[in-house]
This record gives C-alpha cells, sequence and structure tokens, in this order.
C-alpha cells in the first residue's frame, strides 16, 4: 500500500500547476527523457524549469507538459499602419499612416535575426584521414559540422567503428550563422529553427549551456538552412518584395491565384505551420481559401491598397458547412461560424507574436471572445488580443473591426527581425 507521503509526492507531480501564461514555450516529456536533459536541450536550468511548472522535486513523468522558457510579455503599440487591405473607394487622407522600427518576427520562442556566412576561408580539401583516438564526435566537431551530415555524406561509413587510416568525406563547410538571443529564445527553440541537433548547438555554444542562454547572448551554429530568403521593403500600402516566397500547397487550405500567393518566407511558413497545427487538432479536415497575398515582387496590386510587401493575407471564415474548394468567401450569420477552428488558426499566430493586426467583423469577435473565455484564456491576455467587447472603433487590440470583412478575415503579419527596411 501506498503510504501517504508517497500519494502526495505523485499528486504534486502530476498535478503540479503551471505558474506561466499561456504563451510560454512547451515540451511534452519522453521516455527517458530527466528534469536535467530538459534543462540543458531548452538551454535553462533545473531550478527555472522547478520554478515554472510549479515541481518540488526533480520527478517528472512521460507525457507530462514541461514550460521550458519564460513567458513572452505582451506589448501593446497604438502606431499601426490602417492602410485598408481593399480599395474600397477612401481617399489617402482617409487613412493616416504611422510608421515605427521592426519587431521581432518570433516563432515558438525564436527571433530571427540577421545572419551572416562565416568570415573564415574554406578548407582545403574535402577529405580528412583518422588518426588513433579520433571519433566520429570529435571529427564532427573540428569541421564543424554533424555526425548526421557525416554519415549522409558517407554512405557506407558505420558511426561506431572508424578506424585509423580511414578516409572521411567531410564534405562541403557549411555557413556559419550568428546571432544575439532575444527575450523568451531558447537553444531548443533555435536548433529546431536551423535544423541542427540541440547536443551540436550545445557543444558550438560551450558557454550559454545549462541556463545561460540569456537576452543579449550571441549565438554560433554551422547550418544550411537559410535564414530568410526574403525581405518585405517598405509599408503595406507603398512597398515591394524582394525574393518573395511562394505559398505552397497544403490539405487545409486551397490558393485562388498562385501569380499573387508571393510572401516574405517567414509569412509563408507561419501561415504553413499554423494549418499544420489546426488539421492536428480536430479529427475532421475543413479547407479554406486563401486568396491574395502578394505579387512576386510586391508592389502595387489590383483591388487593393496594401498587399505590397508580403505580409498581408486574405483568407475565408472557417464555417459549419463548407462546399469541396473550401469554405467560401461569401457573408454569413455569425451563428455559422466554427468558432473552435477559426480560434485555433488565430490563437496560432497570436500565441507566437506573428500577428501585427488582424482584420475581423465585430459581430464574430463577439463569438470568438466567448469561446476563447470558455477556453481558460485569461482576460488580460485577450485585452492586449482582440478588440471585443470594447467597440468596434476603439483603437485597441491585435484583432479589430474594419468594415467589409464579414465575408473574409485579413491578417498583416509583423515585420521579420531581420528585414530592416520593413516599416509597419
Amino acid at each position: 500500500m501506498l503510504r501517504p507521503a508517497a500519494i502526495a509526492l505523485w499528486c504534486a507531480v502530476v498535478l503540479a500547476p503551471i505558474h506561466a501564461v499561456a504563451d510560454a514555450p512547451v515540451v511534452v516529456v519522453q521516455r527517458g527523457d530527466a528534469l536535467s536533459l530538459i534543462a540543458e536541450r531548452a538551454g535553462v536550468s533545473v531550478a527555472q524549469l522547478k520554478k515554472w511548472n510549479g515541481l518540488q522535486r526533480d520527478l517528472i513523468r512521460v507525457d507530462q507538459k514541461l514550460i521550458v522558457g519564460p513567458s513572452r510579455a505582451a506589448t501593446a503599440n497604438d502606431k499601426i499602419d490602417w492602410t485598408p487591405p481593399f480599395d474600397y473607394g477612401d481617399s489617402p487622407s482617409t487613412t493616416p499612416e504611422t510608421h515605427s522600427a521592426p519587431i521581432a518576427a518570433r516563432e515558438a520562442s525564436i527571433a530571427i535575426t540577421t545572419a551572416r556566412e562565416s568570415k573564415k576561408a574554406k578548407r582545403k580539401g574535402r577529405t580528412y584521414e583518422v588518426k588513433p583516438g579520433d571519433t566520429l564526435t570529435g571529427i564532427a566537431h573540428k569541421f564543424d559540422t554533424t555526425i548526421a551530415e557525416l554519415t549522409k555524406i558517407n554512405s557506407n561509413l558505420n558511426p561506431d567503428r572508424i578506424y585509423p587510416g580511414q578516409t572521411i568525406d567531410i564534405g562541403e563547410p557549411r555557413p556559419e550563422v550568428t546571432f544575439t538571443l532575444e527575450r523568451g529564445d531558447t537553444l531548443l527553440a533555435v536548433a529546431k529553427r536551423y535544423g541542427v541537433n540541440s547536443r551540436d548547438l550545445a557543444r558550438w555554444n560551450a558557454n550559454v549551456r545549462r541556463g545561460r542562454a540569456k537576452p543579449g547572448t550571441e549565438i554560433r551554429l554551422y547550418t544550411r538552412v537559410p535564414v530568410s530568403p526574403s525581405e518585405a521593403v517598405g509599408p503595406t500600402n507603398r512597398g515591394r518584395l524582394e525574393n518573395g516566397v511562394r505559398l505552397p500547397p497544403h490539405p487545409g487550405y486551397v490558393i485562388r491565384s498562385t501569380a499573387r500567393a508571393y510572401g516574405t518566407e517567414e509569412s509563408t511558413r507561419w501561415i504553413v505551420d499554423a494549418f499544420d497545427s489546426v488539421n492536428a487538432k480536430f479529427k475532421t479536415r475543413k479547407v479554406i481559401q486563401i486568396h491574395d497575398i502578394s505579387d512576386r515582387n510586391g508592389g502595387r496590386i489590383r483591388h487593393h491598397k496594401s498587399h505590397q510587401n508580403g505580409r498581408d493575407v486574405d483568407f475565408s471564415y472557417y464555417q459549419d458547412k463548407c462546399l469541396r474548394h473550401g469554405c467560401p468567401f461569401e457573408d454569413f450569420k455569425p451563428s455559422k461560424l466554427d468558432v473552435a477552428r477559426q480560434w485555433a488558426l488565430l490563437e496560432h499566430w497570436l500565441r507566437n507574436d506573428q500577428a501585427d493586426l488582424i482584420f475581423v467583423d465585430y459581430r464574430l469577435q463577439a463569438k470568438l471572445y466567448r469561446y476563447a473565455r470558455k477556453k481558460g484564456v485569461p482576460e488580460a491576455q485577450l485585452r492586449h488580443w482582440i478588440q471585443y467587447p470594447r467597440g468596434k472603433y476603439e483603437p485597441v487590440g491585435v484583432i479589430r473591426h474594419f468594415r467589409n470583412h464579414e465575408d473574409h478575415l485579413h491578417v498583416r503579419f509583423v515585420c521579420p527581425y531581420s528585414d530592416i527596411r520593413c516599416r509597419r
């Protein structure tokens, strides 16, 4: 029989409260994990994990959700580019423009900053002869690469059995990427974004392991994943798009015109990530329509005042009944809104601080607000996220009312951090 103390300890672990707001990064405990291993992968300390998750001891269980980073504080910014997404006949004087410095484009607690390729000269030769005492880990470290890449290049290589005199192709040197951590960044999120192993990232940055990944710390890694090939230039109503990325197909949406489906690399990736998240939450699948983003090079686009720098996107609403080719761009009764799916989509961008502004009809905002409250979203968080119930003319919230959005919603994504010529 379990003693009362053991029962209390088990309950404390299983029912441990999470003392952090809902926008903090979370991981799910896997078999073989330990609190110290999770802390190392996330670049935080065990003490921090205990504090964020209300843990008294190191005991954790499989499938337990753990907060692995601080929440991102909501910061209000009233300087919004109020350029309407469609040309409704307004004169330019009715749409005042205000601009500010670009803000961080965050995804799952990682800020993408300007990166530069390593200035090191390319190494002479592309092969290495194994010396006595060598290990594949040591060779990977010496040439700023990974075991996975070495085994991929050398198909017959056994990573557990190398011998002196053996020749290993080390491949072309990978670019070195450096950037500065911002608030909320973790090594785990950095590794995921750039497609590297968290252990390699920790090895390349030994000085920031075990809780020392603080804002302002410079991180170094070697990756072939591009930081961002695109750039949003200028404001949404007088801008352009350089090296635009076309939105790829996805089972969660249909694209009306691929010629008008170009955006920044970040915007297109955030769209795909959001629909991946929605589809993973629901057993049945619904498809919505995506109309215009931007032309390949941005600039003026027919029927729009904005949509010029790859950050504005039009989506049909999720509805109770949708056609085979996607939920239509048609006016409908608020009672027909598939509020669960719609909130799941919008919440993904809101929690990751990826949406600068979202136009949603005020009647539909009411449905979203009430649903979010029932799901436990704190009222203080909703005050930052959504305009309702303060009135459709109050300039507050990320989600705001703008006329003629009964049949679709409009998302304006934030300026990517690395796009220094982007203006809100």
